[in-house]
């Protein structure tokens, strides 16, 4: 036994990948709990964060300096957008969103810098399967015995959700998004025997409690259908139309019940209506704080470069945030840098239901650019779409 504890421990410290998730997840987790104890001033997070990105641009400089130019040239988007603009206490508070921002781009970066990186990944997915279901059975327990530690919301009682060892609502969507895409993709297209697995994690993201993840179990459930070919099935199709028109007809009413078992959703609605409800009162900062400054302060520099405002007044829809951050001009190359450092791998049916499906879920969502965990997540499915797309029949 301590011998294979040895062996495993040589086995994380010797894969960088793997090293780097685990100490995020252990952070991430130990920060939980610090904030359940309301105990905020100990960031070990947010250290071991700060420490990575040192480490990172060391690295990367270290390959070669000329990878960082992704980094300089959105700080000077980020400063054309902000220098006489803003006093600087508020010029230092919207550099931590920048900060925030550059985080997955170092972290993709730096794994390019890693020799023969495609050698690490075989034990990074199995540390990731193990974490997924780990998670998830502290998920079950969580809602079991309503343990305040695994909730998804602070507070026990206030909203319903429970999410394990994960820090954030946001992360917890995205990371079992990530999961159900890449157990389905092992179930229903390379025929591995993981349904165990899968039906678990599954069951798990059930009781998330975030919208956006219920979206995502749509998009799952189209991939799989469109995996089994189910298109060519009439009878599927009929049953798809029947689904289609009771949704329709029943939608509201679905959702009115769905929105009365949570306190807080409930209040939501009953002053503010449905659709603010269902997206979290994003329409309302929208609507009132967000379209407002941009209509009455804006000019040709903000559109180009972004907001040079308080961050306050973000929607906490994800293009939107992004927009108004870097304004056309830096929103425009933020996704040209994230695509060519994380779309390196075959474009087909299967990758591209993914990219759709996360943009849809990132667009309706917030903080999945600037969240912490995303960075390795995105490492993994990138890998995986690496390491596996020799393996995808033709759908």
């Amino acid at each position: 036994m301590i011998a294979r504890i040895v062996n495993i421990s040589k086995k994380v410290l010797g894969n960088p990948l793997v090293l780097l998730f685990v100490l995020l997840v252990v952070t991430e987790f130990i920060y939980k709990i610090c904030l359940k104890e309301y105990w905020h001033f100990f960031k070990i997070s947010a250290a071991l964060k700060l420490l990575l990105q040192v480490f990172f641009v060391i690295q990367i400089a270290r390959n070669s300096l000329l990878k960082l130019w992704p980094v300089v040239l959105l700080t000077v988007i980020f400063m054309l957008g902000q220098l006489g603009w803003v006093p600087f206490d508020l010029l230092k508070k919207n550099a931590l969103f920048l900060d925030r921002y550059l985080y997955v781009i170092l972290a993709l970066i730096y794994v390019t810098t890693i020799t023969d990186v495609k050698k690490y990944y075989p034990f990074f997915f199995k540390v990731f399967e193990v974490f997924m279901i780990v998670n998830s059975i502290l998920i079950f327990v969580g809602f079991i015995f309503e343990l305040n530690l695994f909730n998804t919301y602070y507070g026990y009682g206030k909203r319903f959700g429970v999410n394990g060892l994960i820090l954030r609502s946001g992360a917890g969507t995205y990371i079992y998004w990530i999961a159900l895409f890449y157990y389905a993709t092992e179930c229903f297209l390379l025929k591995k025997n993981k349904w165990m697995a899968f039906v678990i994690v599954f069951l798990a993201s059930l009781l998330l409690g975030t919208k956006a993840m219920f979206l995502g179990i749509v998009f799952i459930a189209m991939y799989i259908w469109i995996l089994k070919k189910g298109y060519k099935n009439k009878w599927h199709w009929l049953l798809i139309t029947c689904v289609a028109v009771l949704s329709i007809l029943f939608f509201t009413d679905i959702l009115v019940w769905a929105m009365s078992k949570s306190d807080a959703l409930n209040a939501v609605y009953q002053e503010r209506g449905l659709f603010s409800a269902m997206v979290s009162l994003r329409d309302q900062h929208l609507l009132e704080e967000l379209l407002p400054l941009v209509q009455e302060k804006w000019t040709w520099r903000n559109y180009l470069f972004g907001g040079g405002y308080d961050m306050h007044y973000r929607s906490q829809f994800g293009v939107l945030d992004l927009l108004y951050f870097f304004g056309i001009l830096g929103t425009a190359v933020y996704f040209f840098i994230f695509w060519k450092l994380f779309v390196t791998f075959k474009i087909n049916t299967v990758t591209t239901i993914f990219l759709i499906g996360t943009f849809i879920l990132m667009a309706f969502s917030a903080n999945f650019f600037y969240e912490t965990m995303m960075a390795f997540y995105l490492v993994l499915i990138k890998g995986y779409f690496e390491t596996r797309n020799d393996y995808y029949e033709t759908i």
